[in-house]
């Protein structure tokens, strides 16, 4: 047979040996020749197996199962697996036709209910688009631009730039990302140097690296551990491993399992790819990073302070020492003093949402879109807050900065490529403001205490709380009522946890009013 084997060149139609039915016969065929050949099996017993035939191609050397059979017939091909030695072969083969045979094949008739080529096609192409690497999911939802979780849209840039530096990055790729915000606040992703998907994930392929012992941090789409895990396997254990492989810090940890959650919601509800199936409890969930009483991060020692009366009146005099330097940016800090808005929120502020009486605080700019219902809000313009944006008006008229008036937007970027030709150019996102840390870093030199930005939100709300006091409600009471009026938080506890941080001149006050009160009544017993 072995002669006759080589010296056969294949051709269609043609009768040829037939194979043992084992695998050291069919991994011993070799033809270096030919044609496509079509082998049947001589030594089979079993009715299941009958018209099974092993497709050969002398010039890719594969070797793909494949059934013969008819149905209502008419002569089939079903295509099977392909016969790799240790992985798939007789007994891999026998199996999937044998639960084939039971599903399909009706005994007493002697025929095929169901035509088990498209039963079967069906079922292995949808279980292969569901089998997806954590690699794989993370790709898609880094071209996906990071939909929302429950609602339609895409995150904001300031979620999606550390996502996908903890997903893909810690790598060149990462510079290859654009990251960017449309007119409705979505956050966009977009390629240099004229990339498509397709070009840049085979110009970067993963690294495959142990992040044991990696010189420093690498994304999870270039470990050879977790990255190449099938979404279904990732359980709790996988990840609590991950995170304590090497040495990080409560933060980074934090940044990686928040990844992890968002790539697994997507993998969930948008690639679906748990199918029908009940989907594994969420392997992100409930676990507990362990944190040091010292945060090591520089701006939290920020985090349990505000400014009392006089500070606020410093840090108004600095402001107006800096306008002239820095207008757009000196004037934003002033009105962070007197609105609810987070700074980045703030710079996202239109000439157009200044109003007759408010400013219209629009829905595609709040940090919390993506949770519960969301409208567009009013903040009322009292005298303070009438007075800077007659300031920021100023500022247009001066001389040089006429020609910010094209510019949409309430703080302009002094960065303006005033050169470009694109109209879009200057209605796009990247002619706005980005950051007011250049100009806090020069108010520090005018001021004699310590702080941050973040400090004057915490102040807006700790006075809030105090004129709430003021007006005879308890702290609880007076959180929730701010709560109520702001419309910030969805519950009380951030205000009480977070933001209420009466100053430290404050605190010393009532502790020696709380001090006489302890001394008289000890005094009269």
């Amino acid at each position: 047979m072995k002669d006759l084997m080589k010296k056969t060149k294949s051709v269609p139609g043609v009768a040829h040996p037939d194979l043992n039915f084992g695998d050291r016969s069919i991994n011993k065929l070799c033809i270096k020749n030919g044609n496509r050949i079509d082998f049947s099996f001589s030594n089979i017993k079993v009715g299941y197996l009958k018209g099974l035939k092993l497709r050969y191609s002398p010039l890719s050397q594969k070797k793909i199962f494949y059934l013969k059979y008819k149905f209502k017939g008419k002569s089939c091909w079903l295509k099977l697996n392909e016969f790799i030695l240790g992985h798939y072969g007789t007994l891999e083969v026998s199996e999937e036709l044998l639960k084939l045979y039971k599903k399909y094949y009706d005994t007493k008739k002697g025929c095929w209910r169901h035509n088990p080529k498209e039963q079967l096609i069906t079922q292995r192409e949808l279980d292969a688009s569901l089998e997806l690497s954590i690699r794989a999911c993370a790709k898609r939802l880094v071209e996906a631009q990071f939909p929302r979780k429950s609602k339609i849209g895409r995150l904001s840039k300031l979620s999606q730039r550390p996502f996908a530096r903890t997903l893909i990055g810690h790598h060149e790729r990462f510079e290859k990302l654009i990251f960017d915000e449309d007119e409705k606040g979505y956050g966009t992703i977009k390629l240099k140097d004229g990339l498509s998907w397709k070009s840049f994930w085979e110009k970067y392929p993963p690294l495959n690296i142990d992040p044991k012992t990696a010189s420093g941090e690498i994304s999870i789409y270039d470990t050879n551990n977790i990255g190449p895990v099938i979404i279904d396997h990732l359980t709790k254990g996988v990840v609590v491993k991950y995170l304590e492989c090497r040495q990080r810090t409560p933060g980074t940890k934090e940044n990686i399992l928040d990844a992890l959650q968002c790539l697994w919601g997507y993998a969930e509800r948008k690639l679906k790819c748990f199918g029908d199936k009940t989907p594994p409890i969420n392997p992100t969930l409930n676990i507990e990073i362990l944190k040091d009483d010292e945060s090591k991060y520089k701006g939290s020692k920020y985090n349990h302070m505000s400014f009392d009366d006089k500070q606020l009146a410093q840090v108004s005099k600095g402001l107006i020492k800096i306008a002239r330097k820095k207008p757009f940016q000196a004037e934003a800090l002033m009105l962070l003093k007197y609105v609810k808005m987070r700074p980045e929120e703030l710079l996202k502020l239109k000439k157009s949402d200044i109003k007759g009486n408010h400013i219209l605080f629009r829905k595609e700019i709040k940090k919390d879109r993506s949770k519960g219902q969301n409208i567009d809000e009013k903040i009322i313009i009292t005298d303070e807050i009438r007075h800077i944006l007659w300031r920021i008006k100023r500022h247009f008229r001066r001389k040089g900065y006429d020609r910010f008036r094209l510019i949409p937007w309430l703080f302009p970027s002094d960065r303006i490529d005033w050169g470009n030709p694109d109209p879009k150019y200057r209605q796009s996102n990247k002619t706005r403001r980005q950051s007011l840390s250049g100009a806090w870093e020069e108010l520090r030199k005018h001021i004699s205490f310590e702080g941050s930005i973040k400090t004057l939100r915490k102040t807006y709300f700790t006075l809030k709380v105090e004129y709430e006091k003021s007006q005879g409600r308890t702290t609880e009471e007076a959180i929730d009522k701010v709560v109520k009026d702001t419309g910030s938080h969805k519950t009380s506890a951030m205000v009480k946890y977070k933001y209420n941080k009466p100053p430290e001149t404050v605190q010393i006050r009532k502790a020696k009013e709380l001090s006489k009160v302890i001394s008289i009544r000890s005094k009269e017993r």
